[in-house]
């Protein structure tokens, strides 16, 4: 089945004074140089809003880069001013590094980039990212467009992400197309839930749409989920791979499909994690979840 951990990363992944052309490394205000940096080229300032013609974000020490054509930052309410959306462009670079690299680096551990939702409350701020590509050795992700809204930002985050175009040299399942619409409550607490509002994705003649919550703690003994997917046209999906994908993942796809219910041309399963254990249709799987 279609990793939905994958598809939230993806989700994930697509989203989150003036400076000389020639750009300069800086960091976020509570996360240190040692775990994030980034940088822009061609930056220029405007009323509530910045451009520029290509950004520059990696971990430090994990060889984990972004790169991103012309980006574009804009509140329409006219409340966030330019040097926070700035930190907001680079919360959303710094979540997007996070996610490719499946969680945060050592360094990283125990860093709070939650300042900038504090700074765009009054606010809804959008971003507009192109040619964007997620690199480390041997694996490389690609999305042509890429937007993110944080539709609402008091008293939780809610956030809208769309991607266009995304390519995986690595993971064959990854959709061609994806939308989310994910809402953050606890972001001032000690533990956070992520409310999956809706999610749809595309691959080829498939579509994937995900709905659920996720309480996110320190490990996955800690954290819960409770989420509902649905595929429909998976025999069209497991054909498509079959020629591409290694053959565990077609394997996978192919027993998925027979625990899944069906509907028509659509098979789904609930899938939840509760004490490190994971079900699906109720039925615990032997795996170990780290």
């Amino acid at each position: 089945m279609m990793s939905f951990r994958t598809l939230l990363l993806t989700a994930i992944a697509t989203a989150l004074p003036a400076f000389a052309s020639s750009a300069f490394a800086d960091t976020l205000p509570n996360i240190p140089a040692s775990c994030f940096t980034y940088s822009l080229n061609g930056h220029q300032a405007a009323s509530h809003g910045f451009s520029a013609s290509g950004m520059h974000a990696t971990l430090t020490g994990t060889g984990i880069g972004l790169d991103i054509g012309p980006i574009s930052l804009k509140d329409p309410k006219g409340a966030v001013e330019e040097s926070r959306l700035e930190q907001f462009n680079a919360t959303a670079a710094y979540a997007a590094l996070s996610a490719f690299r499946g969680g945060l680096s050592p360094a990283c551990q125990g860093q709070d980039a939650t300042i900038t939702v504090r700074n765009i409350h009054e606010g809804t701020p959008e971003a507009s990212w192109s040619s964007v590509k997620l690199s480390r050795p041997g694996h490389t992700m690609t999305i042509q467009h890429a937007t993110i809204n944080a539709v609402e930002t008091n008293p939780d985050l809610r956030m809208k992400v769309n991607g266009t175009g995304i390519h995986d040299s690595k993971q064959p399942l990854i959709p061609s197309a994806l939308s989310a619409d994910l809402s953050v409550h606890g972001l001032s607490g000690a533990s956070q839930q992520i409310t999956i509002n809706a999610l749809h994705a595309i691959s080829g003649s498939s579509t994937v749409d995900g709905a659920g919550t996720i309480q996110i703690g320190s490990s996955a003994a800690t954290s819960t989920a409770d989420t509902h997917v649905s595929i429909t046209n998976i025999a069209d999906l497991i054909e498509k791979i079959r020629q591409t994908a290694p053959t565990k993942v077609v394997t996978a796809l192919t027993i998925a499909r027979l625990m899944g219910k069906q509907n028509g041309d659509t098979t789904s399963w609930d899938i939840a994690l509760q004490g490190g254990v994971v079900t699906v249709n109720r039925i615990p799987l032997p795996i170990a979840v780290p």
